[in-house]
Formats: structure tokens, sequence, C-alpha cells
């Protein structure tokens, strides 16, 4: 069992810190009345460990294979063109 920090917007729970819970886990909520976090810094806190997240799953990813460099340095026209 563990105990997770989290910032409630009256919706939804954002963690504080990075979870590694599996999707779609079920997990037990305990609301401690005394510990209340300032509004602001808990969303800028809840927004962070979402960004984080996120960053952890674009580590797990596969990286792009090396025809993907050849494709970006190719020039593409479009037709258009610009007087100057």
């Amino acid at each position: 069992m563990s105990t997770v920090k989290a910032y409630y917007d009256g919706i939804t729970f954002f963690p504080i810190e990075a979870l590694s819970i599996p999707k779609g886990k079920v997990v037990n909520l305990t609301i401690d009345e005394e510990e209340t976090l300032i509004p602001e810094i808990a969303k800028k806190l809840a927004q962070l460990a979402y960004i984080n997240s996120n960053l952890e799953n674009l580590n797990k990813t596969e990286p792009l294979p090396p025809e993907f460099d050849e494709i970006l340095a190719q020039r593409v026209n479009f037709g258009r063109t610009l007087d100057l």
C-alpha cells in the first residue's frame, strides 16, 4: 500500500508526484481534512506532474528510424514564391 498526495480541482484528482500506477487500476482515496495546499501552487504542481509523466512515456517510445532524418533533409517546394 502506498500514499499519494494529489490536488483535487472539483472534478479530477491530480497527483503531485509522478506515479507508476497501471491504467485502469482501482485505488482507495483517503481525504486528509487537515492538510490543504494553496490552490495556485497545487495546480502548478499537478501540471508539472502531468508534464513529467508525459516525458517519461516519451522516453519509453522507440527512436525514429534514420529514414526520418533523410525525409526532413529534403526540401519541399509548395509552388509559392515570395517577391522581395
